[in-house]
């Protein structure tokens, strides 16, 4: 029987490319902007909903809508969805961060461009039949100190294009590496202060919870100075900025966001000729909106299938390789489907044992395997959302160890003890690659592991693996490949056999009834 394909609501314009990813996989309801005021209606029976910036997932949304599987907001921020309310419900909530990168960066400099050489002042006045060439005197970009705050994905980007215009450049931004300066050629500042006072030209890039910058602060600024936001409204303070402009501070302002958007009609921004401002057109460009539709979708769909998108807000996910996220994604399900094949009840602790991994990894793998372990207990939705919470709950705990340094193209391990951190492991599994069952039950395997398959514990005779294998070829399962780990001849040994098809409940009755055979399991992931 076919698997039910679920049911995605779309609220707001997602794009081509996007929405054909989703309807390949799944039953889509899509909008080029639905009025807000009818959301709630119409996420009745849906599994996800997408969203940009003119619709709001609160509390109530979500206690009226519990069987929402995953919320998205396709664009970089996620300030219009309650992310408490998300988590203790199990929601994921993903993003699109960086999709609009280069659109946010170029719109920066098309903002300083357009400010610094009176641009649309110009275009206005050509309009109306004039040519003043003298009223429109400009100023460069080239060789003017470039200010960063924020040296994210657009940060880095901005830096990128300055130096094409030969701008030194300085950085705030106290989680950048200084081997990530030097690659941008950018020198760092210990403090705002530091970069205010040195800046010609002020951008921030930073999330809403940025930095907020005032009169106090920018009156450090050298005379003539310039400063754009294409980041977030309400950073920079529009008070101060309509001040400094007076005071001749500031040469200039570009603005794209605002503390209130649309600005109010009696904005004294509005009414001046030295700011530009344009209505929040950062990421608005088809390039961007065609890579934001697309992540967005690809998001929702991992989501919906059990794993962990790397773009998921409320799950803290290391910053590594979307293809390793998902390897290690494998790993932690493995290890949860192993540790219930020995066991019929969860400890009070369980240990994880990691090895060439970062500490950054640690409450995502953390949060990853209490998901698998609780699953199989729980009446309820428990996923690597909400894991914490559920885990509390249940009075149950994962404590990781990690072990060895992480590095480049070194295997991963994991391994899972029950109840004890100096106990034998139930299993251990390798991430390097492929995914690769190391040990288990104490025994050495090396199988790499397959998507369906059956593991078995047996006393190692002559006969089993015939014996199983009649059995499965009488219900017409095909074995595709096989791995034995033994202690010793007559000791316990563990079994792999790769399967192509599902394997039915009297298959594996059968094979649990053979003579010496411990234990089976059909296990997909």
């Amino acid at each position: 029987m076919a698997e039910e394909r679920p049911h995605i609501l779309v609220a707001e314009e997602l794009g081509p490319a996007g929405l054909n990813y989703l309807r390949e996989r799944a039953e889509v309801e899509a909008h080029k902007k639905l009025p807000p005021e009818e959301l709630d209606a119409h996420l009745e029976g849906k599994d996800a909903v997408i969203i940009r910036s003119s619709h709001r997932i609160t509390r109530e949304i979500v206690e009226r809508h519990p069987q929402l599987k995953v919320v998205a907001r396709a664009g970089s921020g996620v300030d219009n969805v309650d992310l408490n309310a998300c988590t203790e419900y199990g929601i994921t909530v993903i993003n699109a961060p960086g999709a609009n990168a280069i659109a946010a960066a170029e719109h920066t400099f098309g903002l300083l461009l357009a400010a610094m050489r009176n641009i649309p002042a110009g275009d206005r006045h050509v309009r109306e039949g004039g040519w003043n060439r003298a009223a429109f005197l400009g100023a460069e970009l080239h060789e003017r100190r470039l200010g960063i705050i924020g040296f994210g994905r657009v940060g880095r980007e901005v830096a990128r294009i300055a130096q094409g215009f030969r701008m030194p450049i300085m950085v705030f931004d106290p989680y950048v590496s200084a081997d990530m300066l030097t690659a941008y050629r950018a020198q760092g500042a210990e403090t705002l202060e530091e970069l205010v006072e040195w800046a010609d030209i002020l951008t921030i890039h930073t999330p809403k919870g940025g930095p907020r910058l005032g009169y106090e602060l920018l009156r450090r600024m050298r005379k003539g100075s310039v400063v754009v936001n294409a980041s977030r409204g309400g950073l920079f303070d529009e008070d101060a900025i309509v001040r400094l402009l007076d005071e001749g501070i500031l040469y200039r302002a570009a603005l794209d966001v605002f503390a209130v958007e649309p600005p109010p009609a009696d904005s004294p921004l509005l009414k001046r000729t030295d700011v530009v401002l344009t209505p929040h057109l950062g990421g608005s460009t088809d390039e961007a909106l065609a890579k934001v539709g697309l992540m967005t979708a690809q998001g929702v769909m991992e989501a919906l299938a059990g794993r962990t998108p790397f773009n998921t807000v409320n799950v803290p996910v290391p910053v590594m390789d979307p293809e390793v996220i998902a390897k290690l994604d494998r790993a932690t399900a493995l290890l949860g489907k192993l540790f219930w094949f020995f066991e019929r009840s969860l400890p009070k602790t369980i240990f994880l044992s990691v090895n060439a991994m970062p500490q950054a990894s640690v409450p995502w793998l953390r949060q990853s395997l209490i998901a698998r372990l609780l699953e199989p207990v729980s009446d309820e939705r428990v996923n690597t959302v909400n894991a914490m919470k559920k885990a509390e709950e249940h009075g149950f705990r994962v404590n990781v160890g990690l072990e060895g340094e992480a590095e480049e193209n070194k295997p991963v391990t994991l391994a899972v003890v029950s109840g004890s951190s100096t106990g034998q492991p139930l299993a251990e599994v390798e991430v390097n690659g492929a995914l690769r069952l190391k040990q288990v039950g104490g025994v050495p395997i090396d199988a790499v592991w397959p998507e369906r398959a059956i593991l078995t514990e047996h006393n190692d005779r002559p006969g089993v693996m015939g014996q199983v294998g009649t059995i499965l070829g009488q219900h017409n399962v095909n074995i595709a490949g096989l791995t034995l780990g033994r202690s010793g001849p007559g000791g316990p040994a563990y079994m792999v056999l790769a399967v192509d098809e599902e394997v039915p409940e009297e298959a594996l009755e059968a094979i649990r009834a053979l003579p010496g055979m411990n234990r089976a399991a059909y296990i997909t992931l």
